[in-house]
């Protein structure tokens, strides 16, 4: 038996926040799992809080955020 590549996970936001991502959709044509995907895939990209496990191993960004500390 093959695992699947993909994993899902749930999360809990506010109504206002709901709302404007409803609106989004509606601009968007996306669906809900297809937006939470990107703006998840945007973030770990972007990386803005400088999570280590974001970095990929031995990658400049890392090396770079471990001389700052």
């Amino acid at each position: 038996m093959e695992t699947s590549p993909t994993k899902a996970f749930a999360t809990r936001i506010t109504a206002s926040e709901a709302a404007q991502i409803e609106d989004a959709l509606e601009d968007t044509n996306w669906t809900k799992s297809g937006f939470v995907r990107r703006t998840i895939r945007y973030y770990v990209k972007q990386n803005p809080d400088e999570i280590r496990a974001f970095y990929a191993e031995d990658s400049l960004e890392q090396f770079v955020t471990e001389l700052v500390e």
